[in-house]
C-alpha cells in the first residue's frame, strides 16, 4: 500500500510540473512573463524608457509586426508558411500611395491595396493547393516577384507627396487620446480571437493543421482552408502596409524588407507552433510586443542594431525547443 501511494505522489508532482509548463504556454501566459522582466529591465537600465514620448511610439510601432504575425499565425496553424508578406506590404502601400499620386480618390486607392494584399496571398494558396508546390518555395517566389513588381512602380525611388491629410490620419490621429493604429489592430485582433474561440472556422483551420488528411476524411475541404489562410495573411499584410505608408506619408522600394522573418518570430514566440495545430492570438500580440521591446531597448542602450538579430534568433530557438518539448511530454 504504501508503495501504492509513493508511485501516487510521485506522478501528482510529475503531473503539477507538466500542468505548470503547459500553463506558461497557454494562451500567453509564459510570454507575458517574459514581457513583464523585459520591460522592468529597461525601466531600471534605460532612463527614457518610461517617457511620455517612447511608451506610445513603441506600442506603434509593434502593431506593424503584431498585424502581419497575425496573418502568419494563421498559416503557421495550417502548418504552412508565408514568406511573402514583407513584399505585399511594400507592394500593398506602393499601390495605394501611387494611386493617390495619379489622383485617385483615397478610399478607393486603399481598397486597391488591400485587393493586391488578397490577390496575392490567394495566389499563392492556390499554387500550394493546386499544384502541390511547396509553401517556402511558393511565398519564396512570391517575395522576390512582389519585390521587383515595387521596384518597377517606384522606379527605386522612394514615391513622396501623395498623402493628404485623411490619410495621415489614419496612422497618425487619434480618436479619444487613441491613436488610430492601435484601434484599428484591436479592431482585428478581437476578430480574430473571436474566428479562433468561438466559430467553426477557427476549429477547422486548427484541425487541418494537427492532421489534415484525418480533416480530410472528416469531411472538412482542407483546401478551401488553406486557401483562405493564405489569403487571409496577404489582406493583413497589406493592412500593414497602408498603415505604414500612411504613417511615413512616402513609399519607401525597400518597405517591408524583413518583416517575413519579424512577423515569424513574434508567432512563434508567443506559442503558435511551426509543425501546425497550434496557435494563440493574445500569445501573438505579445510576441510582437517583445520584439518591439528588444529593438527599442537596444535603440535606447546605444547597442549595436546587430544583437537585435542574434537575440531574436534565441528567442525563437527557446520558444521552439519550448513548443516541442511540450508536445513530446503530451
Amino acid at each position: 500500500m504504501s508503495d501504492f501511494k509513493i508511485i501516487t505522489n510521485t506522478e501528482k508532482v510529475a503531473h503539477s510540473k507538466n500542468s505548470f509548463l503547459i500553463l506558461l504556454t497557454r494562451e500567453g501566459y509564459g510570454v507575458s512573463v517574459i514581457l513583464i522582466l523585459l520591460f522592468l529591465f529597461l525601466a531600471v537600465t534605460a532612463p527614457s524608457f518610461l517617457s511620455i514620448q517612447n511608451l506610445p511610439n513603441l506600442l506603434v510601432q509593434s502593431l506593424f509586426i503584431m498585424l502581419v504575425a497575425f496573418g502568419t499565425m494563421i498559416v503557421l496553424s495550417t502548418g504552412g508558411i508565408d514568406l511573402s508578406v514583407g513584399s505585399i506590404i511594400g507592394l500593398a502601400g506602393g499601390a495605394t500611395g501611387w494611386l493617390m499620386m495619379s489622383g485617385l480618390n483615397m478610399w478607393i486607392a486603399i481598397l486597391a491595396g488591400l485587393s493586391v494584399g488578397l490577390l496575392i496571398g490567394t495566389i499563392n494558396g492556390l499554387i500550394i493547393t493546386k499544384l502541390g508546390v511547396s509553401a517556402f518555395l511558393v511565398t519564396l517566389a512570391m517575395q522576390y516577384i512582389g519585390r521587383g513588381l515595387l521596384f518597377l512602380l517606384t522606379k527605386d525611388e522612394p514615391i513622396s507627396n501623395f498623402a493628404t491629410p485623411e490619410f495621415a490620419f489614419l496612422a497618425q490621429g487619434k480618436v479619444l487620446g487613441i491613436p488610430m493604429p492601435v484601434l484599428i489592430t484591436l479592431v482585428i485582433f478581437l476578430l480574430l480571437h473571436f474566428i479562433f474561440k468561438s466559430t467553426s472556422y477557427g476549429r477547422l483551420v486548427i484541425a487541418a493543421g494537427s492532421n489534415s488528411e484525418a480533416a480530410r476524411l472528416s469531411g472538412v475541404s482542407t483546401e478551401r482552408i488553406k486557401i483562405s489562410v493564405y489569403a487571409f495573411s496577404g489582406l493583413l499584410a497589406a493592412v500593414a502596409g497602408i498603415l505604414l505608408t500612411s504613417r511615413l506619408t512616402s513609399v519607401l522600394p525597400s518597405m517591408g524588407n524583413g518583416y517575413e522573418l519579424d512577423a515569424i518570430a513574434a508567432a512563434v514566440i508567443g506559442g503558435t507552433s511551426l509543425f501546425g495545430g497550434k496557435a494563440s492570438v493574445v500569445g501573438v500580440a505579445i510576441g510582437a510586443l517583445i520584439l518591439a521591446l528588444v529593438s527599442n531597448g537596444l535603440d535606447l542602450l546605444q547597442v549595436n542594431q546587430f544583437y537585435r538579430l542574434i537575440i531574436t534568433g534565441l528567442i525563437i530557438i527557446i520558444a521552439v525547443a519550448i513548443e516541442r518539448y511540450l508536445a513530446a511530454k503530451n
